[in-house]
């Protein structure tokens, strides 16, 4: 029987958001624009997130952890960043390299496991991980590794599923999977309290935990027709992301 890790593994090789994109790229570079465009009108509290960062450390020495299509890798280096992007899966690693490469980025891929980082303590100034975590058979393991590969005041970014939003319930709800679909639905999904998520990060010196973002995939006509405006208030109160910036 495979391990869990294992199994998270290849739903992510076979459902990675990119994937057939790769064969035309870059003839069809426009739909990957077209879909970072999206990704950010929808998820607003990003780009503020990383103009912030960037201008606090300039050049800093940056890990994202599940680095998937290589929309928020980058993000990171055109802002200056030295990027290193790292995923569980091989079609991750080859979708972020393509990209940058026809963006003119520069940066490293690594294939890898965030439970168990192949980084020697102490080597990164940011720790940056969007959505991928709580798809980790042990989160909280994973946040431990990013403490031990970041510097002394090195910074963490990390979002996770709130359990506490209006999502979580829908799904509940609905009995429908958080990510994927019923016929496949993502083997590991966890969704976290903010008490939950304290506990995990305790071993950090400090901790701020803010909600954002309304809705989750699958809202259609919903998503769209709601203002921004009322989408940012009631993402702050019931939203389906735990942003959560802590220093080393």
């Amino acid at each position: 029987m495979k391990d869990d890790i294992s199994v998270v593994k290849e739903f992510w090789t076979n459902d990675l958001n990119g994937l057939k994109f790769i064969p035309a790229f870059p003839q069809s570079a426009s739909e990957f624009w077209q879909a970072s465009e999206i990704r950010y009108k929808y998820h607003y509290h990003l780009p503020p997130l990383f103009n912030r960062v960037a201008l606090s450390c300039p050049g800093a020495k940056l890990l994202e952890i599940g680095c998937g299509m290589g929309d928020d890798s980058a993000q990171w280096a055109k802002r200056g960043m030295q990027v290193t992007a790292l995923d569980l899966t091989q079609p991750a690693i080859d979708c972020t390299s393509l990209r940058f490469a026809k963006c003119g980025l520069e940066g490293e891929f690594v294939l890898g496991n965030g439970e168990d980082l192949d980084f020697a303590d102490n080597t990164f100034d940011v720790v940056y991980s969007f959505g991928v975590l709580h798809h980790s058979p042990d989160t909280a393991k994973a946040i431990q590794e990013a403490h031990r590969v970041l510097k002394p005041d090195g910074r963490a970014i990390i979002m996770l599923y709130h359990r506490r939003s209006l999502n979580f319930l829908v799904h509940r709800i609905l009995d429908y999977p958080f990510d994927g679909s019923k016929g496949e639905p993502c083997p590991v999904e966890h969704a976290y309290t903010k008490k939950q998520v304290l506990e995990m990060f305790r071993g950090y010196r400090q901790k701020s935990v803010q909600v954002e973002y309304l809705f989750g995939i699958g809202y259609g006509w919903l998503n769209t027709l709601t203002p921004i405006w009322l989408n940012r208030f009631l993402g702050k109160r019931i939203g389906w992301h735990l942003m959560i910036e802590t220093i080393k």
